[in-house]
């Protein structure tokens, strides 16, 4: 008897000491662990202007936080001088100034940059010296003052590809100003090779006095024609007069 006494307690030890620290976990098991959010993607930034990378499950991505709109790009006439008026509109970016670039097809482009946002620039190839034009885009001048067309700026007439860059870019066509503009040519008289009408229809000295000549007498010939015509018709009366009597007399 007591010695199954012994085993028995022995048994349970054992079970004690086995089941000892499972007991408690058993007793209150834990919350299961909460993943924490993930952290957003960072943003690349270009410049001033940030572009998110994180991309959808559906594999397109965001549109960007960067655009350039282009408010106003067309020619006008400063004065005499041929400019471009521009505005532009970008969002996304905290920039104040603008890169023009004028694009040249056969050759190196024109990049003008540190432009505000809005306003005028003289066409290229346009010298203006004290407010007055002595150059024109497509122009070249001669020894003797008079102008030939061609120079190097022949690839902005009658058309050219502008970019305006803030971040990002955008681009246009702009046509040079009509050729009837008071700015987009030189002056006519001091084309070579042109003759103004009013030359053409300038006369010598004595052609125009004899047509003056002309037409003083063709003034005065109305006058003398209607006097010509009154004698006729005096005329005409009195050779009928004789006539008639004679008629009565026989």
């Amino acid at each position: 008897m007591a010695h199954r006494r012994r085993i028995l307690i022995g048994l349970v030890a054992a079970a004690a000491a086995v089941l000892g620290p499972v007991a408690p976990a058993l007793a209150a098991p834990t919350a299961p662990a909460v993943a924490a959010p993930a952290a957003p993607a960072p943003a690349v930034t270009i410049g001033d202007c940030e572009n998110p990378t994180d991309v959808p499950a559906d594999g397109y991505a965001p549109p960007t936080r960067c655009e350039l709109g282009i408010a106003r790009a067309e020619a006008v006439c400063l004065a005499s001088a041929p400019a471009l008026s521009y505005a532009v509109e970008p969002v996304g970016t905290s920039s104040t100034t603008v890169t023009i670039t004028w694009h040249n097809p056969g050759g190196e482009d024109l990049v003008q940059s540190g432009l505000p946002l809005s306003g005028q620039v003289y066409w290229p190839g346009t010298v203006v010296v004290d407010g007055v034009v002595v150059d024109w885009p497509g122009w070249t001048q001669l020894p003797d003052g008079s102008w030939t067309e061609h120079d190097a700026y022949d690839y902005t007439r009658p058309q050219i590809e502008v970019t305006f860059e803030v971040n990002p870019s955008a681009s246009t066509v702009v046509s040079y100003p009509p050729a009837s503009a008071v700015c987009a040519n030189p002056p006519q008289s001091q084309v070579a090779g042109v003759v103004v009408t009013s030359d053409v229809l300038a006369a010598p000295e004595d052609v125009q006095a004899a047509s003056a000549v002309l037409a003083v007498t063709g003034a005065d010939a109305t006058p003398l024609l209607l006097a010509a015509g009154l004698l006729l018709l005096v005329g005409g009366v009195l050779v009928a007069i004789p006539v008639r009597r004679r008629h009565h007399e026989g």
